[in-house]
């Protein structure tokens, strides 16, 4: 039965009829419960009374629900009333890309920023595990204010559960091979064959919208079903040079073509991240020029060529160790780890890898493995003129993977001329001889750089077996460290658990080696969240720099400490690390905190906006930047980013007291209390630690019951305890019990 105006469903009012689909009609409604209009989709009768159609509907309303991102369509609500199956969804105003292109072709800086939106939203899809599988422009509708939204998971497929406790069902099960879903035009190979398709099939689908933006027309066309199929599966389309389309824009698109999805880009990130060093986008107006070194380069991850494309970790610690030894020569300037890892992947443009990096030589390769045989293959490029300088195939056995490391940096040294003094090559240091300790390692880093909560619990696992491995490996020892001290910081564990965990696995490793920049980091995290030792932190970190003046994360903790006479030195410390590495996530947020705690909320929220526009999920970037506007009184933005933080860490409650803050400050009374409960509860079962629930109820103005809860939080060793220039102690700080507070823990600030 159609609906009318003044039908109602549960809260919502029906005004009139926007649209119909093949999955129902859409009707413009009001919520009467938050006075605003929205869209309701309401499954027809006969659709309604099929359970496979019912099913298809939920699983499309679960898998919006488990997003929140500015891309992908917001629901707000979903149920049945009066036999209809209706879900409520933010009201969108503009056209669909579809009814866009029936005009003709977009310019291309347009296309490439729509694009760019696409891969943002579908990378916060795939990170939750969900596949869209139906990517066509008809599915993706832009707004008046030239905002892409992805439409329609009603073929969504979901790979993983959205909880972390291992007790949720996925909301929808794979499809059976064989079964072809998707339309035709925009399928990828694998769903034309009924084979199962990951997320990569929605890159090539990418990329037939991408293709249909700059030429007006679909990559594969036919009289029929049948000769568009064929084109899909045998054709290769192309790009004319009569286009005039930029050529790093042709090989993204091509790339996304690929039939084998093997050879296209791995992750909607990637896809993001080239397009962004392509265009610029998401990088200062003004990228750096190569420096006035006598040499410089970026080391990109070696590319997995491996069958079973399980040896990712391995490519990266191989990249790693070469930049490593690298790092160490007079005259050669190597760009950062993390930001030369933002271009993995391949694909890129080189040139615009040497802009974004500056640097004037990159050194590209790949990694197979079969069996105990290794070939790895390096290739040397110029990029101002885009030549290669070199290149060599290396065939060994995967027992001389030293030795291969060790090769490939002489070569490079031996290319670039460079002027070593007495030394004859580099070398890189090895901290283990024992070839399977170095491969847990390697597999524990991998996942340590992921820092989702599972795979930090991974990364552990491997550590603590190479440490077993070979008990003089002082590098998995730090590793251990590290990660018990994140797990007391953002409360995963009782810090006092963590705390005899973290400094059993320090003391290990600074008897094994306290000459490591790394284990002085370590130590100076160590001495900060579990000995509250602000001034023995400082010094650590200051030797940590002194071992390895080129680690932007020992600048980056350097400036980390805030009170009065230090802010010269930690703001120079700031800025070194972020010329290091321009564009590591994390270094980039962290800076966002730091630069609030000196005042300089834009300054702040630049720095994070910089990590979100690289993910617009990374959570260290989503608390930063929320607290920022906060504390610039942009609540709305505030509890928007705050929100996505929750979302994508399963409310974890450090997440939850952020967001609990924000609201409190932002008026939101009821809201804020709501989380406050919600973590008072859930302190009955798990651990919570006193100072989440303390810097809630202090913004909510109850501050004698929050300074009874922060005497529980010291009591407790809780670890934001000692940096007092949070920006949620800000209910706290004009009372003159916080400077007393202060003097009892020891901190300068006072």
């Amino acid at each position: 039965m159609t609906l009318v105006a003044g039908d109602r469903l549960a809260a919502f009012e029906i005004l009139g009829s926007i649209g119909k689909g093949a999955m129902g009609e859409v009707y413009l409604a009001r919520d009467t419960k938050l006075e605003r209009k929205v869209a309701v989709k309401v499954l027809p009768g006969e659709l309604a009374e099929d359970a496979d159609f019912r099913a298809r509907f939920e699983r499309e309303a679960k898998a919006l629900a488990a997003l929140s991102h500015p891309n992908i369509l917001a629901i707000h609500d979903f149920g049945s009333a009066h036999g209809h199956y209706y879900a409520v969804t933010e009201l969108l105003e503009g056209e669909t890309l579809g009814s866009i292109l029936k005009r003709g072709p977009l310019p291309e800086r347009k296309a490439v920023d729509f694009t760019m939106q696409l891969a943002r939203g579908l990378s916060a899809a795939h990170g939750k595990g969900i596949v869209h599988r139906d990517l066509k422009p008809e599915n993706l509708f832009i707004t008046s204010d030239g905002r892409l939204k992805i439409l329609d998971f009603g073929l969504a497929k979901v790979e993983t559960p959205f909880d972390d406790d291992g007790d949720s069902e996925t909301i929808a099960r794979g499809t059976k091979l064989g079964t072809v879903l998707g339309t035709v035009g925009y399928m990828s190979p694998e769903q034309v064959r009924g084979r199962e398709a990951d997320s990569r099939s929605d890159l090539f689908s990418l990329g037939a919208v991408l293709y249909e933006m700059l030429l007006g027309k679909a990559p594969f066309a036919g009289e029929s079903a049948a000769d568009v199929v064929s084109g899909i599966l045998n054709a290769h389309p192309s790009i004319p040079a009569s286009a005039r389309i930029q050529p790093g824009l042709v090989r993204i698109a091509t790339r996304c073509l690929e039939k084998n999805p093997e050879e296209r880009f791995q992750s909607a990130r990637d896809l993001a991240f080239a397009l962004e060093t392509m265009s610029g986008i998401g990088r200062d107006p003004a990228p750096p020029e190569p420096r006035e070194e006598a040499h410089s380069i970026a080391v990109l991850p070696f590319v997995d060529m491996s069958p079973r494309k399980d040896q990712e970790y391995f490519c990266e610690g191989m990249a790693e160790e070469i930049m490593n030894a690298l790092a160490g020569l007079p005259g050669l300037r190597v760009a950062a780890r993390s930001s030369a890892f933002r271009f993995k992947g391949g694909g890129q443009d080189l040139r615009d890898v040497g802009r974004a990096l500056g640097v004037a030589t990159v050194l590209e390769g790949s990694v197979r493995t079969a069996g105990n045989r290794l070939r790895v293959t390096a290739q040397l490029n110029e990029v101002q003129g885009n030549y290669q300088i070199w290149s060599r195939r290396y065939d060994r056995e995967l027992e001389d993977v030293f030795a291969v490391q060790d090769e490939i940096a002489a070569d490079i040294v031996e290319a670039l001329r460079l002027e070593l003094g007495s030394a004859d090559s580099p070398r890189i240091v090895r901290h283990t001889t024992n070839q399977e300790a170095y491969d847990l390692y390697l597999r524990g880093r991998h996942h340590w750089y992921a820092r989702s909560k599972g795979a930090l619990s991974k990364a552990l696992g491997y550590f603590e077996q190479a440490a077993a491995k070979d008990l003089n490996y002082a590098l998995p020892h730090i590793g251990i460290s590290d990660l018990y001290a994140v797990q007391a910081i953002y409360a995963f564990l009782p810090e006092e658990a963590a705390r005899a965990r973290a400094k059993a696995s320090l003391d290990r490793a600074l008897a094994l080696n306290d000459r490591l920049s790394e284990a002085q980091r370590a130590l100076g995290f160590y001495r900060l969240f579990f000995e509250w030792d602000v001034k023995g932190a400082v010094a650590a970190w200051e030797r940590s720099v002194e071992l390895d003046p080129a680690s932007a994360l020992a600048h980056i903790w350097l400036a980390f400490n805030a009170w009065p006479d230090r802010e010269d030195a930690s703001i120079a410390a700031l800025k070194r690390a972020i010329e290091l590495d321009p564009l590591d996530l994390y270094v980039n947020s962290v800076a966002g905190l730091i630069l609030g705690f000196w005042g300089s909320h834009e300054d702040a929220l630049r720095a994070c906006q910089k990590a979100l526009d690289l993910d617009p999920n990374y959570l260290v970037g989503l608390y930063a930047a929320g607290g920022a506007y906060s504390q610039l009184g942009r609540h709305d933005e505030a509890l928007e980013v705050l929100g996505r933080s929750v979302m994508n860490s399963s409310r974890a409650p450090f997440n939850l007291a952020y967001l609990g803050w924000a609201q409190a400050r932002a008026g939101l009374v009821e809201d804020a209390r709501a989380l406050l409960d919600e973590l008072t509860r859930r302190a009955e079962n798990e651990y919570v630690a006193p100072l989440f629930l303390a810097v809630i109820v202090a913004a909510l103005g109850d501050v004698d019951r929050a300074f009874d809860l922060l005497e529980q939080a010291v009591e407790k060793r809780n670890c934001w305890v000692i940096v007092p220039r949070f920006p949620w102690f800000d209910a706290f700080r004009s009372d003159p019990r916080f400077t007393e507070h202060l003097k009892r823990i020891g901190h300068p600030d006072v």
